[in-house]
């Protein structure tokens, strides 16, 4: 490799799907990148809760998202490439991270190169940006690339306490969004909603058709199937909801029959996102925006070796707060 440390590395393996405590951590051998890969030096990443994810072979370190610092390419490669010399400041998503290659949590990872965006030279402190690449990209897609959210329109985000949630309340306002209303479960989170964008806050007792029927242009949809049917109530006719979260824990669901509960021309999609839209993500202007103030951050940091305890706590709902790791 043409720069790298040399030795071991600090890594938070997983042996086996389980509870919290199968994740441990392990001094194990420096990755060595590959053709097509870059080795980062991890300076932080998000934690996020567990996917729908088949075909996953244990040990695996996880982690699908990073932020970090270029530090070699592989052997043999030749110059390292001008767009990303070493010390350059990345961010990757996806791609396999964690999945099929290595992921974040560790001191150094290997992404490929291609799901590799630059981070433009910013102010803001490691945790909040590595609170950025799957939350941002995640809410940005849901709205832009799959709601196709247009300026003075209505949106409602159910399940909008989580940090998705919060930042496509955020979203929504900077992208011009017309009236922009938030569900939760708790009265005592109606106060963090307007704080992060919320015009109205509507309390989720399952069945917000009653309290908003046919009002809304968009609807993004955190809680999932659970509670999607009543959220295409909610739509005006020709409205679109999109189903991105799944935080009521349930993938499909029964009885459901598109000519009559998507009556009167009202659309229904789907948002998981790809590296594509991650490399899409209009990086200078979202960090100009949180630099501004004109985006927060919901963000709460830890350390590595703390990371049972960050599953832990995103396991119990984690309070709205991207979970993130400093390295």
């Amino acid at each position: 490799m043409s720069s790298t440390a040399a030795g071991t590395m600090r890594a938070v393996v997983c042996n086996s799907p389980g509870p919290t405590s199968v994740l441990r951590m392990q001094h194990i051998p420096l990755p060595i990148p590959v053709e097509g890969q870059v080795l980062v030096k991890v300076l932080g990443f998000g934690i996020n809760r567990a996917g729908h994810s088949p075909g996953i072979e244990f040990p695996r370190i996880l982690g699908i998202e990073l932020v970090g610092e270029v530090a070699g390419y592989p052997s043999g490669s030749g110059a390292e490439p001008g767009d990303l010399p070493i010390g350059t400041r990345i961010a990757t998503c996806m791609g396999g991270l964690g999945r099929q290659i290595p992921g974040s949590y560790a001191e150094y990872a290997c992404p490929w190169k291609a799901n590799i965006s630059r981070i433009p030279q910013n102010s803001l402190p490691i945790a909040t940006i590595a609170a950025m690449p799957e939350m941002f990209q995640t809410a940005y897609g849901s709205l832009v690339q799959a709601l196709e959210l247009k300026p003075g329109e209505s949106i409602l985000i159910r399940g909008a306490t989580s940090s998705v949630g919060l930042t496509a309340l955020q979203l929504a306002r900077y992208l011009g969004a017309g009236r922009v209303a938030g569900s939760t479960r708790s009265g005592a989170r109606e106060k963090m909603l307007r704080d992060y964008g919320a015009d109205e806050v509507f309390i989720d007792d399952g069945n917000l058709a009653k309290h908003a029927p046919a009002q809304f242009d968009k609807v993004l949809e955190l809680i999932g199937t659970k509670t999607l049917k009543d959220s295409i109530k909610c739509l005006r006719p020709k409205g679109m909801v999109c189903m991105t979260g799944i935080q009521g824990g349930e993938w499909t669901m029964n009885d459901f029959s598109p000519i009559t509960d998507l009556a009167e021309r009202r659309r229904l999609t789907g948002y998981s996102g790809d590296p594509k839209d991650f490399l899409a993500l209009p990086w200078d202007e979202l960090i100009r925006a949180v630099e501004k103030g004109e985006i927060k951050v919901p963000v709460r940091e830890f350390r590595l070796d703390q990371l049972q305890e960050v599953h832990d706590t995103l396991e119990q709902g984690g309070g709205g707060q991207k979970m993130v790791v400093v390295i």
